[in-house]
């Protein structure tokens, strides 16, 4: 088994403005898994400020296990982990002949298309979505004061009607006193859910409790043994900041077991992450639910072509994306 890794930087389209500041671009790195003529890639791609992410240490584990890979002993450090795990199952799908979803599930059956949720930044892109199609909205709150985000929150709603699905992210930006405030005067919006109204899992069970506004975990999370409080009802689950679509797809269906909503979305990666989410997402069981796997456009130039997107949704392609390196 050959191993090749190699630094990547992709600069967002543009800037997505969060309450941990802008994004502007990602920076990481793309693991090459060689064994008998095929190849599987994979991605690790830390986002500096968010919990857990450290380009550095990153590097470190992945050029500590490339010097003497074993498939059955991964890096420790998660994002690491989650790149070597979506390299081997790429090269196992490759392999097989199989989707990543398949590689995944084994016999359990896949969907052939996922429906997504379009990421918005105001009411003009939530217009311009919905009529490409989508049927849910997400919109990030958190980086204003609270007038500010109810009046956006409005705005969005206003523009795209009754019939559209409204998700809202925050990030973790608000007091537990500040979330139930803002939760409450933004629950006249039909939200579906809010993820992360504030940050840390102790601070959302109790303000899930009081929410009149389902809650969703996400950055919280921590890892995929992360005990969930009933109060929360949603789980968002980012296969490449989890540890790898193997590790996420485990912990996604023992979530739905445990009677939560799982909604399957990417942590800005490139193609090829957001391909692995895509697969995650296939292989969940129904009802089906609405989905972020998918950013169009996000890159001024991705490492790969993402499949396209019709009426809201994204079909499962026949084969993974191979990076244009």
């Amino acid at each position: 088994m050959r191993v090749e890794l190699s630094e990547i930087v992709l600069k967002l389209r543009h800037p997505v403005i969060t309450s941990r500041g802008a994004i502007t671009q990602r920076d990481g790195m793309l693991v090459q898994v060689s064994d008998g003529g095929v190849t599987g890639w994979g991605e690790a791609l830390p986002l500096p400020g968010w919990p857990g992410a450290d380009l550095s240490a990153t590097r470190r584990a992945l050029e500590q296990w490339a010097a003497d890979p074993d498939p059955d002993d991964l890096p420790d450090e998660r994002f690491a982990h989650g790149a070597v795990e979506l390299a081997l199952l790429d090269l196992e799908a490759r392999r097989t002949g199989k989707t990543q979803a398949e590689a995944l599930a084994d016999v359990r059956p896949v969907a052939d298309r996922v429906e997504l949720n379009a990421l918005v930044s105001d009411a003009h892109t939530a217009v311009a979505e919905v009529a490409a199609g989508f049927r849910t909205v997400k919109l990030k709150v958190g980086a204003s004061d609270l007038e500010g985000d109810v009046a956006s929150v409005a705005a969005v709603r206003d523009a795209v009607g009754d019939d559209t699905r409204l998700r809202l992210d925050a990030n973790g930006a608000w007091t537990a006193e500040e979330a139930v405030e803002a939760l409450a005067q933004l629950e006249q919006y039909a939200i579906e859910y809010v993820e992360e109204p504030v940050a840390g899992m102790d601070a959302l069970a109790q303000v899930a409790s009081q929410s009149p506004i389902p809650v969703a975990v996400d950055e919280s999370l921590g890892s995929a043994e992360t005990q969930i409080p009933e109060s929360i009802a949603v789980v968002v689950v980012k296969p490449m900041a989890l540890g790898g679509p193997r590790t996420a797809y485990t912990a996604a269906h023992r979530w739905i077991g445990q009677g939560r909503k799982v909604v399957v979305t990417n942590f800005f990666d490139s193609a090829i992450g957001q391909h692995a989410a895509l697969s995650v997402a296939a292989t969940l069981p129904s009802p089906p639910q609405v989905h972020g796997a998918i950013t169009p456009a996000l890159f001024t130039h991705d490492l790969a072509d993402l499949p396209p997107i019709a009426d809201g949704r994204c079909p499962l392609p026949t084969s993974s994306p191979t990076p244009l390196v």
